[in-house]
């Protein structure tokens, strides 16, 4: 069988960036890039963050996995006694492997309490943010990160934009956001969705020589969380999070006791909030809420529920909103049936709305139903042109 051998990490300077890149054989180069004035915090001691991702990557080759680099003795107990049977279940493409780990070591704690999070400018990251500076526990450092989120097509642009984006919410509370790209999408095979958690988390592993906690901002509720075979690896946020922490740094989920409305309403209210949102999976170029895609229709009526009419207004075409209204909430409807966050939203309205959205919940019935028969050609043309019905 085909061996994955992780032997260690070298740093290289790139301009005003220091890269970090994996000596491997039997598989591609992984690397992570960060500005050069963060290098301090870079752990040099461990292979951790490369370590989850080419077990991934061996699972999803069925190729044996060889460490001859040093592994924190935690994260590496917990990969052979539980993360690689979460993997399997959680992808079934994935393929049982057989792992060596040559180098454990027992770190020692780290005992700077610098605490850190990801921030996009979305629902979640601001929540997560927000909450902190309530309990008066703000974060040291507040990270974007370029694991597959963002696409392949223009992706230095795309990045590009997006960062500035978040770089301007995050202006109002004080704080430079950080900004770590990787190759991570172009290299695993599986889509990001499928495998995001461990994207973002290797990052962090990286900088554990300077970050003692992070805040992961949790997509799912607490009730929806399970380990089950699923498209999207934070459905497992809960056991997944603190089953990769290392001796030196600890992964939790903040959010999953809070519905996606009431984090909304959350922010919204919060003194600190700059009253900039981007939810956007789309793409293009410039970057903006698009208004169509799933992420955005579920904000756009998560807002419009709570009657935040002004937000919606700075942050997206409202009168676009206005004219596919209708549209967009059968799509809502149809989409409830098998998305969780989605049925989150629509209940909400239905409880508030009741008789008065009836006919649309009807309808968005039938297309759940009909949409199954479409032919691959039509839902394509449909998916382009009409996003927000799917």
């Amino acid at each position: 069988m085909k061996e994955i051998c992780l032997k260690g990490s070298f740093l290289v300077k790139n301009n005003d960036n220091i890269r970090v890149q994996a000596d491997i054989s039997g598989a591609e180069p992984l690397w992570f890039e960060l500005d050069a004035k963060y290098q301090d915090l870079i752990d040099t001691t461990s292979v951790d963050a490369f370590f989850v991702l080419y077990l991934w990557m061996a699972m999803e080759v069925g190729a044996d996995f060889r460490v001859e680099g040093v592994v924190s003795r935690q994260l590496s107990d917990s990969v052979l006694n539980n993360v690689k049977n979460m993997f399997l279940i959680l992808c079934p493409r994935l393929k049982d492997i057989d792992i060596t780990i040559l180098r454990q070591e027992s770190f020692s704690p780290n005992n700077n309490n610098n605490c850190a999070t990801g921030f996009s400018g979305g629902v979640d990251s601001w929540f997560t943010a927000l909450e902190a500076l309530e309990t008066k526990t703000p974060f040291s450092f507040y990270f974007f990160l370029n694991t597959g989120q963002h696409g392949k097509n223009n992706v230095k642009e795309v990045v590009s934009q997006r960062a500035d984006v978040a770089r301007n919410a995050l202006s109002s509370l004080g704080k430079p956001l950080i900004m770590i790209d990787s190759n991570i999408d172009f290299v695993l095979k599986e889509g990001f969705q499928q495998r995001d958690v461990i994207g973002n988390i290797a990052c962090i592993l990286l900088l554990q020589k300077g970050v003692s906690s992070y805040s992961y901002s949790s997509t799912y509720s607490i009730e929806d969380s399970k380990i089950i075979e699923h498209y999207d690896m934070s459905i497992m946020d809960p056991y997944l999070l603190p089953a990769l922490s290392t001796e030196r740094v600890k992964f939790k989920s903040i959010g999953d006791s809070v519905t996606r409305i009431k984090k909304l309403q959350y922010i919204s209210h919060a003194e600190k909030f700059g009253k900039k949102l981007y939810v956007c999976v789309e793409k293009d170029l410039p970057i903006k809420n698009c208004g169509k895609c799933f992420k955005c229709r579920r904000t756009l009526f998560s807002l419009d529920n709570i009657g935040e009419v002004e937000l919606i207004k700075n942050n997206f075409d409202h009168d676009l909103f206005s004219r596919i209204r209708s549209a967009s909430l059968v799509g809502l409807f149809a989409s409830a049936k098998k998305d969780s966050l989605d049925k989150e939203v629509a209940d909400e309205i239905v409880k508030k709305f009741r008789f008065k959205v009836l006919h649309l919940r009807v309808v968005g019935y039938v297309w759940s139903v009909i949409k199954n028969y479409i032919p691959e050609s039509l839902k394509w043309r449909s998916m382009k042109n009409s996003p927000y019905l799917w």
